[in-house]
C-alpha cells in the first residue's frame, strides 16, 4: 500500500516538474525571442497601410490592413486562424444573435365585468374586443336616456352695469393723486437700486483683483518651488539618467531600417523653402533611408514609408527594473508630483 502511495507521489512530482518546465520555458522564449514588426504605410490621395508582428516566425502572427477607411486584421497561430474581423473570411464568427422564437404575446384588457383584468391571446383579441362592445352596449342606453331626462341648468340672466360719468371721472382723480403720491417712493427705490448695483460693479472688482492677486502669489510660490527644484543636483542627475534611459529603449524600439519618400509642396515657394530647410535639420536621424522631393509649383502631399525592427522584452523587463532600481530617479519622479500637485 505505502509502495503504491509512494508511486503515485512520485508521478505526480514528476508531471508538476515537467508542467513548471514547460511554463519556464514559455517565459524564457518570451523574454528572449524578440517580437519582429513591419510596417508598410503609402499615401497616394489614399492612406494604406500594412502591419504585421510576428513571434518565432508562426507560433503568433497578427496582422492589420488599412484601406478604403476600413480595418481588417487576422491574428493566426500555426497558420490556424484564431480571431478576424473579416466577414469575407471562412473563419470570420458572426456574434450571437438573440432568438426571436419567442411565444406570441398576450395582451391584458380592462373590463367593467366582474374580473377587473382579463388575460386573452392575440388571435382571439378582436372577438373578444366585439364581445366586450356588446356587453356594454346596453349600459351605454341606458346612461344616455338618463342624461336626457334631466333639465339642463338655467342660464343666470345677464346683469350689465353702467357707471356714470362722474363716477368715472373720481376714480380717474384717485387713480392720478395715487400716482403722483408714489413718485418720491419710485424716485428713491430707483436711486438705491443705482446706487446698489455702483456698489456690488466696484465690490466685484476689489474681490477678483484680491483673488487674482491670491492665485499670482500662489504661481509665483510654485514657480519658484519649481526652479529650485530643477536646479538641485540630485535633479539634474536624474533628468541625465533619464535621459539616458530613454535613449535605450528608443534605439532598441526603434526600425532597425526603414526607407521611403515623400513629395510634398505647399503651393507657396517661401514656405515650401521653409519647411524643406525645418526638414533638413533632422536629417542626421533620417540620413539617405527617406528622400524628400520639394515642389514648388503646387500644393501636394504624397509618400510612402517601409519600416523593419524587433522589440526584445527581456530587453524591455531590464530597462524598467533599471529605472524602478535607480533610487535617485524615483525619489525625483516623486518630488516632482508632489510640487506639481501643490502639496509642500
Amino acid at each position: 500500500m505505502v509502495h503504491i502511495l509512494l508511486l503515485i507521489l512520485k508521478w505526480l512530482g514528476i508531471t508538476l516538474l515537467i508542467l513548471l518546465s514547460i511554463v519556464l520555458l514559455v517565459i524564457i522564449l518570451f523574454l528572449i525571442v524578440p517580437f519582429r514588426y513591419k510596417i508598410d504605410a503609402e499615401y497616394y490621395g489614399d492612406l494604406k497601410a500594412v502591419g504585421r508582428i510576428r513571434w518565432l516566425c508562426f507560433v503568433l502572427d497578427l496582422k492589420g490592413l488599412y484601406g478604403d477607411s476600413k480595418f481588417l486584421y487576422y491574428l493566426k497561430s500555426f497558420g490556424f486562424t484564431i480571431s478576424t474581423n473579416d466577414e469575407n473570411d471562412k473563419h470570420y464568427k458572426k456574434p450571437p444573435e438573440e432568438d426571436e422564437t419567442d411565444a406570441k404575446p398576450k395582451k391584458t384588457i380592462g373590463s367593467h365585468t366582474d374580473k377587473a383584468n382579463t388575460t386573452v391571446p392575440e388571435d382571439d383579441f378582436e372577438a373578444f374586443i366585439k364581445e366586450s362592445e356588446e356587453n356594454q352596449a346596453p349600459a351605454r342606453e341606458t346612461i344616455t336616456s338618463t342624461e336626457n331626462n334631466h333639465p339642463a341648468p338655467e342660464k343666470k340672466d345677464e346683469v350689465t352695469v353702467r357707471k356714470g360719468i362722474f363716477t368715472k371721472l373720481r376714480e380717474k382723480c384717485e387713480d392720478i393723486l395715487e400716482g403722483i403720491t408714489t413718485i418720491p417712493e419710485k424716485i428713491h427705490y430707483k436711486i438705491s437700486e443705482i446706487l446698489t448695483r455702483i456698489l456690488d460693479f466696484f465690490a466685484n472688482i476689489t474681490e477678483n483683483i484680491r483673488k487674482l492677486a491670491k492665485k499670482w502669489d500662489e504661481i509665483e510660490k510654485k514657480a519658484r518651488r519649481i526652479l529650485a527644484f530643477i536646479k538641485k543636483e540630485s535633479t539634474k542627475r536624474a533628468l541625465k539618467d533619464a535621459v539616458a534611459l530613454l535613449k535605450k529603449l528608443l534605439r532598441h524600439v526603434m526600425p532597425r531600417k526603414y526607407y521611403g519618400k515623400v513629395h510634398f509642396g505647399t503651393e507657396d515657394p517661401a514656405s515650401t523653402g521653409q519647411l524643406l530647410g525645418v526638414i533638413g535639420m533632422l536629417m542626421p536621424l533620417y540620413r539617405d533611408n527617406i528622400i524628400v522631393a520639394p515642389d514648388f509649383e503646387q500644393k501636394i502631399f504624397e509618400g510612402d514609408i517601409h519600416a523593419r525592427g524587433r522589440v526584445q522584452l527581456g530587453f524591455v523587463a531590464i530597462w524598467a527594473i533599471k529605472v524602478l532600481m535607480n533610487r535617485n530617479l524615483m525619489d525625483t519622479i516623486k518630488k516632482g508630483n508632489i510640487i506639481l500637485g501643490g502639496n509642500k
